[in-house]
């Protein structure tokens, strides 16, 4: 992919805009044929590195987390740009397979049952009562482009483990990476949000030990 088909297009902003009213079009007329391209679907899959320990026994503490609290501009199935300036912005015909807090709550809920340190993890729509919940909030999940050349990918969790009873915290923190990609083209964007995804998420599980149930 070329660069300027990387980079995001206000002209392509425009053409999505335009495209549910010229479907519909389409429709009524029977003949008419957008030459508008198709969008593409990213699916994050990050690959926790080795360096995360398993727990030998499963541990005794149950843990609900939570759907993360997204920064500005992030609760989005886009795939998020920030440009020089502190501008906002997105690649244009390319999103996510669902937004970003629901993918990064689902790949939390497996990076911790990954450790098998819990008796049980689940999603905060999950129908059985908990001893802790994992509170996630979503600071940076975006590509940010400081000049020429590739962009570097930054993702930012705040962690914060609490009874669930007492409301005692009981440990917060922040699971951070950047990853700058090899190429300005979007494989390689989305490889270095796998990446820098999957680093995040060993530091939460990393830091989220021992289990709950060992601690006072």
């Amino acid at each position: 992919m070329s660069r300027a088909a990387c980079r995001p297009s206000r002209r392509g902003h425009l053409a999505a805009a335009m495209a549910g009213p010229l479907l519909l079009l389409a429709a009524c007329s029977g003949g008419f044929k957008s030459n508008l391209p198709l969008a593409q679907v990213y699916v994050l899959r990050p690959t926790a590195p080795a360096s995360v320990a398993v727990a030998a026994t499963p541990g005794l503490g149950t843990v609900q987390v939570m759907l993360p609290q997204a920064a500005a501009g992030l609760a989005t199935d886009s795939i998020v740009v920030l440009q020089p300036g502190e501008r906002l912005d997105f690649y244009s015909a390319v999103h996510w397979a669902a937004p970003a807090p629901g993918m990064l709550q689902l790949l939390a809920i497996d990076a911790l049952r990954a450790t098998h340190r819990f008796a049980m993890i689940e999603s905060d729509a999950g129908p059985f009562p908990s001893d802790y919940v994992l509170s996630l909030e979503l600071r940076h999940f975006e590509a940010e482009y400081a000049g020429s050349g590739p962009p570097t990918v930054h993702v930012a969790l705040v962690c914060t483990l609490g009874r669930r009873g007492t409301r005692e915290v009981i440990s917060s923190f922040t699971a951070e990476s950047q990853v700058r990609a090899e190429a300005d083209r979007m494989q390689s964007v989305v490889a270095a949000f796998e990446q820098a995804t999957g680093d995040a998420l060993a530091q939460m599980a990393e830091r989220l030990s021992p289990a709950p149930a060992a601690l006072p």
